[in-house]
């Protein structure tokens, strides 16, 4: 056996591959205090309320391409949260030079 095939590390193909953090694992003051932190907490919070149950832990399960397309779903909406969108009067004209006010400079 070569040198180089001693130190691959060997490829595991489980049914389901689990990863878990470990309580407090992730806090740090500049995550706890955040915007975004409270959004994402909010967002486990009202899934939790809507489903009747109440737990210290969460979990989130699925296909990788499933569950990454729910935290980019939540992920952009909490980038495009201020967006401030109005009707025009007239709605079958578009205007570019329209733009909400939180976008000027």
């Amino acid at each position: 056996m070569s040198r180089r095939n001693r130190n691959r590390p060997e490829i595991h193909y489980p049914e389901i591959a689990v990863f878990a953090l470990s309580k407090g694992s992730q806090m740090n003051d500049n995550i706890h205090k955040s915007e975004s932190y409270y959004f994402m907490l909010d967002k486990i919070e009202q899934i939790m309320r809507m489903h009747n149950v109440k737990s210290n832990k969460f979990g989130i399960s699925g296909y990788k391409e499933d569950v990454a397309a729910y935290l980019a779903f939540y992920l952009e909406v909490y980038l495009y949260k201020d967006l401030e969108v109005r009707l025009m009067d007239d709605i079958n004209e578009y205007d570019p030079d329209i733009m909400p006010d939180n976008f000027r400079h």
